[in-house]
C-alpha cells in the first residue's frame, strides 16, 4: 500500500521570525484525507512542501516522487494544460466528460470564469495520474451542479489524495481520514470530517474540564504553599539566636534541643513535599489552546445618498458565444440581495457593469472573489504602514474572524483567506452602507464563515452577495437575483423572494 510519510519536519519562511512547523510527524495512507485548520495554520504551506514547490530546512518527506499540486488560485493556467487539451485519447475524453470541459477553453483562459478555470485545473491534475494528488479548495467558485461533477471526478482518483477545503459536504463525501492542524501540531482521526470534528470537540470539552480541575487544585496548593512558607519563616525566626542576650543560656539550650530533635525540619520538609506535588501537577497538565470570542459587527451608513442604485437595462457580451440580458433594476437602501447562477453565466460581469453604471467603487465595501498576488502584497504593505491605532482595530477584527494577528504580521504573504479577511476588516473602518461581496466564503475557514454569516445577519445596511453557498445565502439575504440560461448563448436575470424550499 502506498504511503506518504513526514518525519520531524521543520519549516520557517525566511522573512518570518516564527516557524510554521516544528518536528511535524504525520503519515497519509492511500485514499482521500482532508486537512483542516484555520487560515494561516499552514495547510497550503504543507501542500507546497509535499509538492516540492518550496523547500524545508530539516526533516524527511517520503513517498512524494510523483505528485501534482492543484493550488487554490486560478490566476494562471496549469503548466501542462496544452498537453491535456491537445491529447485525444480515451483517458483525456473521459476526464473532459467528467468535468464538462469545452475545446475552446484552451485559448480563452483570461475570459473563463473562475469556476471554469477550476474545472480545467482539476482536469489537468487527474490527467497527470500522480501517486499523490494535492487539492486546495477545489469547489471554490463552483456552482451546485459543478460541485457534484468535481466530487465524482475526485472519487475516481485511487492513489493518495489530500484535500484542503471549507466545503463540509465535500469533506464528508470524499474523505476517509481527517487531519486537524492547530498551532504547529497535527491531530489524526481515521474518520470523515464531521465525525472527526465531533470527536475533537468532545475531547476538547474533556480536556477543558480536566484543566479546570487542575487549575482549582493548583490554586488550593499554592495557598497551602504560601501558608507553609510563613510557618517555615516563623520556625526559622524561633530557631534563630541572633536576638538573644549573651547570658540567656536557657533560651539557647532550648533552641539547641529543638534543632537536635529535628523539630525545625518538619515545616521545611512539608514545604518541599507541597512544592514537589505542584511541580508534578504542572508537568502532567495537558494544556489546551487559548480561545477568543469570534464575531464582528458592521457599523453602517456613512453614505446614504447613493440609493436607490440604478442599473440600466442592458445586454452584456460575455464572450463571442454568450450574452447576459437584464431589464432596469434598482437596489434600495436596506435591500439584501443574493445573486446566483451557473458558472459562466456572467455574475461577476454583472457586478462590474453595476460599478460602471452607478460609479460605486468609492462609496461601498467591495470584496472581489479573487485577489492577485500583486494586489495581496500591496494590501499587506498598505496595512502595515497604517498608524498603530488603525492597524490595531484591523487586527482586532482579524482575531474575531479566527486568525492570529501575530502570525499574520509575521508572514511573507498571507493566505487568500487571510487576505480576504484583511480586505473586510480594512473596509469596515469606513462604515459602508453598501457591501458587495463576490464569493465571500471562498478560501475562508469554517469559524470565519460562521462569524461573517452572523455579522451579516445583524448588518443594518444594504448588501449584494454572489455565492454558490446556499446555506450562507439563506441566512443573510431576503431576495435572490438568478441568472438563468434561456438558450445556448443567452442568460437572463430573474428576481424573486428567497424560497428556502426551492434551493
Amino acid at each position: 500500500m502506498q504511503q506518504l510519510t513526514i518525519k520531524n519536519l521543520y519549516f520557517k519562511y525566511k522573512t518570518s521570525t516564527l516557524p510554521i512547523f516544528e518536528n511535524l510527524c504525520v503519515d497519509f495512507d492511500q485514499g482521500w484525507s482532508c486537512l483542516v485548520g484555520a487560515n494561516g495554520s499552514g495547510k497550503s504551506t504543507l501542500l507546497q512542501l509535499i509538492s516540492k514547490k518550496i523547500s524545508f530546512e530539516d526533516g524527511v518527506i517520503k513517498g512524494n516522487d510523483l505528485v501534482h499540486y492543484c493550488m487554490q488560485s486560478t490566476q494562471y493556467p496549469p503548466e501542462t494544460l496544452d498537453d491535456f487539451m491537445l491529447t485525444f485519447t480515451g483517458k483525456s475524453f473521459k476526464i473532459r466528460d467528467l468535468l464538462n470541459i469545452k475545446d475552446e477553453w484552451l485559448y480563452r483562459w483570461d475570459d473563463l470564469s473562475c469556476g471554469e478555470r477550476k474545472r480545467l485545473q482539476l482536469a489537468v491534475a487527474l490527467f497527470d495520474e500522480p501517486d499523490v494528488l494535492l487539492v486546495d479548495e477545489p469547489t471554490n467558485h463552483l456552482d451546485i451542479k459543478s460541485k457534484e461533477i468535481v466530487l465524482q471526478a475526485l472519487k475516481s482518483f485511487k492513489a493518495i489524495g489530500i484535500l484542503v477545503s471549507h466545503d463540509r459536504e465535500l469533506l464528508d463525501n470524499l474523505s476517509q481520514s481527517t487531519f486537524i492542524l492547530k498551532h504547529q501540531n497535527i491531530m489524526t482521526f481515521k474518520t470523515p470530517f464531521s465525525n472527526a470534528m465531533n470527536e475533537y470537540n468532545t475531547n476538547l470539552v474533556f480536556l477543558d474540564k480536566n484543566q479546570e480541575k487542575q487549575n482549582a487544585e493548583l490554586k488550593k496548593l499554592k495557598k497551602s504553599i504560601q501558608n507553609q512558607h510563613e510557618k517555615v519563616s516563623q520556625s526559622k525566626k524561633r530557631m534563630s539566636k541572633k536576638d538573644l542576650g549573651k547570658n540567656d543560656k536557657n533560651a539557647k539550650t532550648k533552641i539547641d534541643l529543638a534543632r537536635f530533635t529535628g523539630k525545625d525540619k518538619n515545616d521545611g520538609q512539608e514545604l518541599a513535599k507541597l512544592k514537589a506535588k505542584e511541580n508534578k501537577i504542572q508537568s502532567n497538565a495537558i494544556k489546551t489552546d487559548k480561545t477568543y470570542a469570534l464575531g464582528i459587527e458592521f457599523n453602517t451608513t456613512k453614505y446614504t445618498n447613493i440609493f436607490p442604485v440604478h442599473i440600466k437595462k442592458k445586454t452584456l457580451e460575455l464572450s463571442e458565444t454568450k450574452r447576459l440580458s437584464f431589464g432596469e433594476l434598482f437596489i434600495n437602501r436596506y435591500d439584501k440581495i443574493g445573486i446566483i447562477g451557473e458558472n459562466g453565466a456572467g455574475k461577476t460581469s454583472f457586478l462590474n457593469n453595476m460599478f460602471t453604471d452607478a460609479d460605486l467603487k468609492s462609496e461601498c465595501l467591495y470584496i472581489p472573489q479573487e485577489i492577485s498576488e500583486e494586489e495581496s502584497k500591496a494590501l499587506f504593505v498598505e496595512i502595515n504602514d497604517l498608524p498603530n491605532d488603525v492597524k490595531g482595530e484591523i487586527f482586532t477584527l482579524i482575531r474575531q474572524l479566527s486568525s492570529d494577528p501575530i502570525k499574520l504580521q509575521d508572514s511573507f504573504l498571507p493566505s487568500p483567506g487571510e487576505i480576504k479577511k484583511l480586505m473586510i476588516a480594512k473596509g469596515l473602518l469606513n462604515s459602508p452602507s453598501l457591501i458587495i461581496l463576490d464569493e465571500p466564503t471562498n478560501h475562508m475557514d469554517l469559524d470565519s464563515i460562521i462569524s461573517l454569516e452572523n455579522a451579516l445577519q445583524e448588518y443594518d445596511g444594504t448588501m449584494v452577495i454572489i455565492s454558490h453557498d446556499m446555506t450562507f445565502l439563506h441566512t443573510v439575504v431576503s431576495d435572490i437575483w438568478e441568472l438563468k440560461k434561456e438558450n445556448d448563448d443567452l442568460f437572463r436575470l430573474e428576481t424573486q423572494i428567497v424560497n428556502q424550499k426551492k434551493y
